[in-house]
């Protein structure tokens, strides 16, 4: 047990270290986590490594790797009592979901997650409320509208502030980008470029690579919009710089386009056409790596209706079942009773006729 439990600190130091190698080197982690499920002894652990091979995969969008991965994790969870783990998987999986832009089902595992750190000691609850108000800002922002996104925004920097720990600077990096992109949304031009500046400085603290460049692809588009293009371009490429390090194609893609609208502004056609080829050549592979994590998430739900249609359908005939014995155990009563009201009232009866008979004979009327 003791050999058990400092196995778990180890791995636990470990998982904490690479929540950062994550937007660095997300191949790294994916490595890491699977030797942490290869080498894991406890289901906990298994659980553990597998969530960080899934944030990995999230990272480098690749959703459909990161759905397997957490499904394994989360199969492997209901057989465990462990809150902060199971927290966290609920988290986790609401997040992809959010990815997958199924919003109704992230809505539903984030409500799950709340009421679960309502009702259960969670070590990691400021972290997981702080990414869960993130990620109901990013349903907001992307279903609804950014007015009602920036408020979870602005609630989750300051409880991952709260935190006051390097691993948070990432996350922090993420929530202050997609706010910048809800003022850019309306219009708030300087309040966006303050929003990406500072999330370059917390990408830079912690040296996250994508970070960075999705934040000054961000800032580039700030600058388009106040049709400062040489400075966009300039800033650009600053970003695919960084983003060749990384292999992010969400990335490249937003990298392509930003440049491609800044050279058509400036009547470069020769760049113009470069960039629009190479922002459709990572839209077709986007789409099909989406559609096919679609895929995935549509067979998953369709299992978990037929499990549950299948339950129901158990769960009617064991009712009819007893319902039915409950009936014919009333009616072998009923009959039995009415058996023995018969017998006894024909033995009343005789009774009676023995007495009348007697009364007869001694002249008694």
């Amino acid at each position: 047990i003791s050999a058990f439990a400092q196995q778990s600190r180890k791995i636990d130091s470990i998982i904490k270290a690479n929540r950062l190698t994550i937007y660095k080197n997300p191949d790294e982690t994916i490595r890491i986590g699977d030797s942490i499920y290869e080498a894991s002894k406890s289901s906990g652990d298994k659980i553990r490594g597998l969530i960080l091979i899934s944030n990995a995969y999230s990272s480098k969008r690749d959703y459909q790797q990161a759905l397997k991965y957490c499904l394994r994790a989360d199969s492997i969870s209901k057989k465990l009592d462990e809150p902060n783990l199971k927290a966290n998987l609920l988290n986790s999986i609401a997040v992809i979901y959010q990815q997958l832009k199924v919003y109704d089902k992230a809505m539903e595992y984030l409500d799950e997650n709340d009421r679960y750190l309502d009702n259960n000691p969670v070590k990691d609850s400021i972290y997981l409320r702080a990414t869960n108000n993130v990620v109901r800002g990013l349903v907001y922002k992307e279903d609804l509208s950014c007015e009602l996104a920036i408020p979870f925004f602005n609630k989750a920097i300051e409880q991952y502030k709260k935190l006051n720990t390097t691993n948070e600077q990432p996350n922090i990096s993420i929530t202050l980008y997609n706010r910048a992109y809800c003022f850019l949304a309306l219009e708030r031009y300087e309040e966006a470029k303050e929003s990406f500046e500072l999330s370059i400085v917390y990408a830079e603290n912690t040296n996250a690579k994508s970070l960075k460049a999705f934040s000054l692809k961000g800032l580039s588009e700030v600058y388009t919009h106040e049709k400062e293009y040489e400075k966009a371009i300039g800033v650009l490429e600053e970003a695919r710089q960084l983003a060749e390090d990384v292999g992010d194609l969400i990335l490249n893609r937003g990298i392509y386009l930003a440049f491609a609208d800044n050279y058509l502004a400036v009547n470069n056609w020769e760049k113009y056409k470069e960039y629009r080829k190479l922002f459709l050549e990572n839209q077709y592979i986007i789409k099909e790596s989406e559609r096919r994590s679609i895929s995935d998430s549509i067979d998953e739900l369709t299992a978990n209706y037929e499990q549950k249609t299948a339950n129901l359908t158990n769960r009617y005939y064991i009712c009819t079942g007893i319902i039915i014995l409950l009936i014919l155990l009333a009616v072998f009563v009923i009959l039995r009773y009415h058996k023995k009201a018969k017998k006894s009232l024909n033995n009343l009866k005789l009774r009676f006729e023995e007495v009348k008979k007697a009364r007869k004979g001694m002249g008694i009327l």
